[in-house]
């Protein structure tokens, strides 16, 4: 009886951690939403958390948030007290930045977005929108500009 109950336990086991394990990488690439997708309902997301994707770019005192598709609707990023970044994406967005500091890269974080208001804007672009990041999803090279050279 013993043998037939491991067995079970172990068939389980397999059949369910696969499973676990890929779920929250496959939602959270369903779920991440471009940039400009937020920004154009703004309100809607306003002091909630968010999955998005846009290119990363630091700026002389941070770091910002945008979007090619909808250009000048640049986001500050700040992160938050308790800030994590998976491993893979962090270390390839330093070795992308590292001879190039203002580089546009590829990626996706989690986050609460804020919206400015009336007298209000964030980071040292006094930005309308603000992102306080709570996870580095995944990044990757960002694709070059079209017609422009690549980098």
């Amino acid at each position: 009886m013993k043998p037939l109950v491991t067995v079970v336990i172990v068939f389980l086991m397999c059949r369910t951690l696969p499973a676990a394990q890929g779920q929250p990488q496959a939602s959270t690439s369903v779920q991440a939403m471009p940039l400009c997708a937020v920004i154009a309902d703004a309100a809607k997301y306003d002091g909630k958390e968010v999955v998005v994707s846009g290119l990363y770019r630091m700026v002389i005192h941070g770091a910002i948030l945008m979007d090619r598709s909808c250009s000048k609707t640049d986001v500050n990023l700040r992160e938050a007290p308790a800030y994590k970044a998976n491993k893979q994406a962090s270390a390839l967005l330093r070795s992308l930045t590292k001879k190039d500091q203002f580089q546009p890269v590829d990626v996706v974080f989690r986050g609460i977005l804020r919206v400015a208001h009336e007298g209000q804007c964030f980071g040292q672009i006094c930005a309308p929108y603000e992102i306080e990041t709570s996870a580095l999803v995944t990044a990757r090279a960002a694709p070059p500009e079209s017609g422009g050279k690549p980098r």
